[in-house]
């Protein structure tokens, strides 16, 4: 009914004369008209500020700030206003768009939908709580100090210094700045594994990170938090001595990311094997295709290639890789020195999952827990941050006191 009303309004602000004076009964139809157009765009406004506002709150289960809200209401008049001036060169009766009538209408709307546009905010955003039963605490204030009192909540502060997760891109300090002594409100009936979940997934979606560990006493007091940002491109996916390539060139319909590729030129008279690959990913005629590193000077710059797929079974690594970058878990590679605390250590000994042993001209893939490590051996090793930084803690003696201040200038 409200939006009906607000149309029927607006819809009012056609021409009821022409001429471009106003006097006498001319200005008082011209004044009712104004206002009548007022009120519709200010009703629009308001119910764009409406929708907005109950849309975010029911996503996010957090309030809309007024700024958006406001700008997403007064951009619907905005919007409509600017296609009947372009559409009839007027906005308003027959006011010239160079006039004062016309200025006069263009900031009574703009003001009455300001109004309008915080009112269905205030209001969207009730409505969603009522609708969605969100109940809204304030982190600081009277409210919240009474909440504390009562034992209905308590408050998690985080520590003055943020770690970095081992093995994942660091965060920008700008982020850690803001983690660092930050409060946050959680119910007083979590368990410590519960509290720790919340804060952990909290942390992720408020700022952005891609991994979250923290460290929580008995008590439920956070010591320690070590973020990791999100793994981002392809350099991550790819194996040894591998390479990603984006050339001109279709693929074949029926290939699909993971699928072993081989790459001919596409000169109709002298087509030639350039090399064989994997499909990484397509995009209109530009394609990414993976191709052992020795390989990847044999692309011309501003040439153009036929993708066929290769009469293989194609293997579950590429889904395999994808499952990896979805969970916590990463891979990092180190090399076992000699008289090294890994070295003679058993594979199965080793933090973490030990996925391949390069030893020369030998690759062991899964090696046996009882395989014993040499020196010089390349490791790649599976586990999550927390089993990393042991690795890294076993490392670190063996490490030189120069090698150790280049680790920490490469991780700042």
């Amino acid at each position: 009914m409200t939006i009906a009303l607000g149309l029927e309004a607006v819809a009012s602000t056609h021409p009821l004369q022409t001429g471009g004076e106003f006097g006498g009964n001319t200005t008082l139809e011209w004044t009712r008209t104004a206002l009548l157009g007022i009120l519709g765009y200010g009703l629009l406004a308001g119910v764009g500020g409406l929708v907005v506002a109950f849309g975010y709150r029911a996503l996010t289960v957090r309030e809309l700030p007024i700024g958006p809200a406001v700008l997403a209401g007064t951009a619907l008049p905005a919007g409509w206003l600017t296609a009947e001036a372009l559409r009839h060169g007027e906005v308003v009766a027959d006011s010239p768009l160079v006039h004062y009538t016309s200025g006069t209408f263009l900031l009574g709307v703009l003001f009455v939908g300001c109004v309008a546009a915080f009112g269905g905010h205030r209001l969207g955003d009730h409505l969603a709580c009522g609708v969605y039963e969100i109940t809204t605490i304030e982190h600081s204030g009277p409210v919240a100090t009474l909440v504390q009192s009562a034992g209905l909540a308590t408050v998690v502060q985080l520590p003055a210094s943020i770690d970095d997760a081992e093995g994942y891109p660091p965060v920008d300090d700008e982020r850690k700045r803001a983690l660092a002594d930050r409060q946050f409100l959680f119910p007083s009936g979590l368990s410590v594994p519960e509290r720790r979940s919340r804060l952990e997934s909290r942390i992720e979606s408020d700022f952005g990170v891609g991994y979250v560990r923290a460290d929580l006493t008995d008590a439920g007091a956070v010591t320690s938090i070590a973020v990791g940002d999100q793994q981002a491109g392809v350099s991550s996916t790819l194996g040894p001595d591998q390479v990603a390539v984006a050339i001109a060139g279709d693929p074949s319909p029926r290939a699909s990311a993971g699928d072993p590729i081989e790459i001919w030129t596409a000169d109709e008279d002298s087509s030639r094997l350039v090399t064989t690959g994997m499909l990484r990913a397509s995009a209109g005629s530009v394609t990414t295709v993976v191709v052992d590193a020795d390989d990847a000077d044999a692309f011309e710059p501003n040439g153009r290639y036929q993708l066929t797929t290769r009469p293989e079974t194609p293997s579950d690594g590429h889904a395999l890789v994808s499952a990896i970058r979805a969970g916590d878990e990463t891979v990092t590679a180190i090399t076992v020195e000699d008289e090294g605390p890994l070295a003679s250590e058993f594979a199965g000994w080793v933090p973490g999952t030990v996925l391949v042993i390069d030893r020369g001209e030998e690759i062991l893939s899964l090696p046996a827990d009882k395989e014993p490590l040499q020196p010089d051996d390349r490791v790649y090793v599976f586990g999550t941050p927390t089993e990393l930084e042991a690795l890294a803690t076993e490392l670190e003696p063996s490490l030189t006191p120069e090698t150790r201040t280049e680790r920490t200038n490469a991780t700042n």
